[in-house]
């Protein structure tokens, strides 16, 4: 059986290709496909198997959407150097940069879940939770008593005496 791919960088702008792929291939191809459609089908939709063509050419407009708008964003950082040969050198300065925020996120996310266990294996579960909310989420002591509902001079005075037993557990 012989399927069409069309490529946009290529020898020639959106060249098309035949590929010969064995039964076998499509059979399971064209069942995978039907299977995941099936789980994320609402109900009573009714589902049917598509052709390998069918699924290539979804598959491929997905991928072309997804680089077209990742190629359009690229274009916005672009930079021209010129050199002095008169020529210029065209560089994306984006890629230059490491993105880390994601990894910094994740491990702020570990740290703050990690200072949390610690608390809460310290202290009483109120106490924990007024040190969380006033040290670590940054809550002020008006805002966490109005939250709970208490007078906030008792509230305060209690934040200090479960912080002065927390500096002498932890020394």
């Amino acid at each position: 059986m012989k399927v069409t791919l069309k490529y946009d960088q290529g020898i020639k702008d959106s060249e098309v290709v035949g590929l010969e792929v064995c039964e076998q291939e499509f059979e399971t191809m064209i069942e995978f496909d039907y299977q995941e459609r099936l789980m994320k089908a609402e109900e009573g939709e009714v589902i049917e198997r598509r052709t390998p063509q069918e699924i290539l050419d979804e598959m491929n407009r997905r991928e072309r959407n997804s680089w077209q708008t990742h190629t359009r964003h690229q274009h916005q950082f672009e930079l021209t150097l010129e050199v002095e040969d008169d020529e210029s050198i065209d560089t994306n300065t984006m890629d230059k940069f490491a993105d880390y925020s994601e990894m910094e996120e994740m491990e702020r996310q570990d740290d703050y879940e990690e200072q949390c266990q610690k608390i809460r294996q310290l202290l009483k579960p109120a106490q924990a939770d007024m040190i969380i909310a006033i040290c670590l989420d940054g809550m002020s002591v008006n805002d966490y008593s109005e939250e709970i509902g208490e007078d906030p001079k008792n509230v305060s005075k209690r934040f200090v005496r479960i912080k002065n037993s927390l500096r002498e557990i932890l020394s």
